[in-house]
């Protein structure tokens, strides 16, 4: 129901309305007659009528992220999503340091993004306007947006490291193997039992770093990823996904060798701990994986994460199902393999043709 009334030497219009539970208020000043107030409060009361009245935010779009992230994510994400979401926040700022969410539109967004772009790869642009589209999505729900602004929005962003360089090609990941292998167990490093495990599971650095022995199976030959490692605060976490709770099958010997890893170092809470309190740090077992690869002449230098890549691509390479090589990922969803795999794929698909045109003319 509008409320009109005066003040000062002009009039204004109050419409209110119930939304989840609490009452809000649309307010317009400044109308030189009551007149005029009243069509503005008419004309409101018909879109409230028909799901399209707007609520003034009254915040800047930064200001309106800041809330929302404190109040929907801050409590609900991990510590490198929440760096993620104060990193962005810091952007917004720099960006859109007096505007009001409500102004935004889709040609202010993509501008932004191509601006972005230029300095950030494709994949950090998309990560970026999906954090935001959460935001905005929620604005649209609560009535203080009307339209999606992210929505359709097109990414670009600097070329990045070729798809072929963050894997090892077969030679050199069987080479690598056998280097770290040729190394006797108690004199092998723990960054290098992390390199093996790695290319065993495919597993995330933080995963393996904080795999404790009772995420080990002996008789199913089966390491189970529960929790995560974050080498900053040293303290255990959740998996980046729900979908990275995940169990993974790894060979007899790898197992055997976890079995007398554990003989040598018993009172380690973590498997790849050793003789310190806590595993190695990313840069410690990236430094090591890089004197290895140089050890054995490796056509390539990738770094850590890049055996992720190679245990995958090595897979698919061989055949193995799309959708069990996503489960044993623990990627989010089938689509992040396809798109993360996708030169991959194509060189499948190009056999496969090759292969169905050889068995057709044979008919």
């Amino acid at each position: 129901m509008a409320y009109i009334y005066k003040r000062g030497k002009t009039w204004t219009a109050d419409v209110s309305l119930l939304m989840n539970g609490k009452r809000k208020h649309k307010t317009k000043s400044g109308f030189s007659t009551k007149v005029s107030a009243q069509r503005w409060a008419n004309e409101t009361e018909v879109e409230k009528q028909n799901n399209d009245l707007i609520l003034d935010s009254g915040q800047t779009f930064p200001d309106f992220f800041s809330e929302w992230y404190t109040t929907f994510k801050k409590n609900t994400v991990g510590r490198d999503a929440q760096r993620w979401y104060v990193y962005i926040l810091k952007t917004l700022r720099e960006n859109f340091p007096n505007t009001k969410l409500e102004t935004i539109t889709r040609v202010h967004w993509q501008r932004f993004l191509n601006k972005y772009a230029l300095t950030h790869s494709v994949s950090t642009v998309k990560k970026f306007n999906t954090r935001v589209r959460q935001m905005v999505r929620d604005a649209v729900a609560d009535g203080y947006i009307q339209k999606d602004f992210t929505y359709g929005a097109k990414f670009s962003g600097k070329p990045v490291k070729d798809d072929d360089l963050k894997f090892l090609e077969q030679t050199d990941m069987g080479n690598l193997i056998a280097s770290v292998n040729s190394k006797p167990i108690s004199e092998r490093s723990m960054s290098d039992m992390m390199i093996l495990a790695a290319l065993q599971t495919g597993a995330r650095y933080a995963e393996l770093a904080g795999i404790t022995w009772d995420s080990i199976d002996n008789e199913s030959n089966i390491i189970s990823i529960t929790k995560s490692w974050d080498q900053v605060t040293k303290v255990f976490k959740g998996t980046k996904t729900k979908n990275s709770i995940r169990d993974i099958e790894v060979t007899e010997p790898f197992i055997r060798q976890l079995e007398d890893l554990h003989v040598i170092y018993p009172r380690s809470q973590f498997v790849f701990g050793g003789n310190s309190e806590f595993p190695p740090t990313s840069n410690a077992v990236n430094k090591q994986l890089r004197r290895d690869l140089s050890a054995i002449n490796a056509e390539k230098v990738i770094t850590f994460h890049g055996l992720r890549h190679t245990h995958a691509s090595w897979l698919i390479s061989k055949g193995v199902d799309i959708q069990y090589v996503s489960e044993r990922l623990g990627h989010a969803n089938i689509e992040i393999t396809l798109s993360t795999y996708t030169h991959l794929l194509k060189e499948k698909r190009e056999d496969e043709i090759k292969r169905s045109i050889s068995l057709l003319s044979q008919m």
